[in-house]
């Protein structure tokens, strides 16, 4: 597999510039993120720019995002409350280990890489490497078993528009030309993509801003040095190092679930927006629940606090039609409670979609049913105040 995976890059910029779908992705001059601008509109629910909105228009690849929509979708992740400046996901180790295989790659690699994929785009919708990986499962799957090459495109495309966005914002030669990045994976990344391979990093500063500096080696381009602004990267950095001790270390923004789990939430500030809470516990539920009123949901639930489960249920014991529900048993201080939902689907191919919710009561409420293949969810936003 190695030899076939040394051909993604190539693969995956093939016709970048022509691509007739993302000729509104065109780099004509650059263009610096307005920071402030960007959280602004990926935080009002009315604006168009809303992040729900955009992360779904990205994952039906609307053709009609421009640059400013992209770069609100890629830089708004660094104003959503559960941002880290350096996530780690343990499902890229898992395709890496696939990827160095010697053998040749098998329809259960495609679908693993596919599978483990989608699962950080589950987490992080505006992640470009999970795009990369995914295009390489989808790849395999159509160079070797005859797999969908509209899928392959769609992947590529999706790929293609992240990589614009973080070009559009300079070429790195100067510190004004800066590439911006919320994340330093995403440095090498872009120097991997552009055939770069660095001697030497830095940590600089100019005009109040923070910058990877980044010593290259000889190429065609005559390019001695890269630079990166990581002022998103500094700022949030900076915030988890003198955040209030006891806050940092117990409260969350938002909740990862897989298929069968029950947890316990205890909300901190819920009148706000982006509630913060703490997860009080999680625990594996491995059977197909009833959900019943008198008999599931009787366990006594504290104040501001929420019980909730994630599993297979029947609607009742007669029922035999099973589908994949969350439902929270709350307890809090003000009688609604509301939150916004990231959905996941666990199939071959298939991406996500969002939902939120017009208020559930005190008390014990079905606050959503899937069909089957819906197994991971992302919760955030929990709050009693709409």
């Amino acid at each position: 597999m190695k030899k076939l995976t040394m051909l993604i890059t190539a693969l995956l910029l093939m016709g970048l510039p022509q691509a007739q779908d993302a000729e509104g992705l065109a780099i004509v001059g650059y263009t610096t993120p307005n920071y402030e601008q960007i959280k602004k509109d990926c935080t009002d629910k009315q604006s168009d720019r809303y992040y729900p909105k955009l992360i779904k228009r990205f994952a039906e690849v609307d053709t009609a995002l421009d640059i400013a929509d992209m770069q609100t979708f890629y830089y708004g992740q660094a104003f959503l409350d559960g941002y880290s400046p350096y996530p780690s996901y343990d499902e890229f180790e898992e395709i890496q280990a696939i990827m160095s295989k010697d053998e040749t790659p098998t329809i259960a690699d495609s679908r693993n890489i596919i599978k483990l994929a989608n699962t950080v785009i589950a987490q992080n919708p505006a992640e470009p490497m999970a795009y990369y990986y995914k295009f390489v499962g989808q790849n395999i799957a159509c160079k070797y078993f005859g797999g969908d090459t509209l899928e392959l495109q769609k992947v590529q495309l999706q790929f293609q528009m992240l990589f614009y966005t973080i070009a559009s914002t300079g070429n790195g030669t100067t510190p004004e030309l800066a590439m911006h990045v919320v994340n330093p994976s995403h440095e090498y990344m872009m120097m991997s993509m552009y055939g770069f391979h660095e001697k030497e990093q830095v940590l600089v500063s100019f005009n109040g801003s923070d910058y990877d500096m980044f010593v290259i080696d000889t190429n065609e381009y005559g390019v001695d040095t890269l630079y990166f602004n990581i002022d998103r990267i500094a700022g949030a950095w900076d915030k988890l190092l003198f955040s209030d001790e006891e806050e940092e270390s117990e409260t969350v923004t938002g909740l990862f679930l897989e298929l069968g789990e029950k947890f316990v939430l205890e909300l901190k500030k819920p009148k706000r927006n982006n509630s913060q809470f703490v997860v009080v516990s999680k625990e594996k539920i491995g059977d197909t629940l009833v959900c019943d009123r008198d008999s599931l949901f009787r366990e006594p639930v504290p104040k501001n606090q929420v019980v909730g489960y994630f599993c297979p249920m029947r609607l009742s014991d007669d029922d035999e039609t099973v589908f994949n529900c969350l439902v929270f048993i709350s307890n809090c201080r003000k009688k609604w409670l509301y939150y916004d939902t990231y959905i996941s689907t666990d199939a071959d191919g298939k991406t996500f979609s969002t939902t939120s919710n017009n208020g559930m009561p005190r008390g014990v409420l079905m606050n959503e049913m899937w069909p089957t293949d819906v197994k991971i969810l992302n919760i955030n936003n929990i709050r009693t105040k709409e």
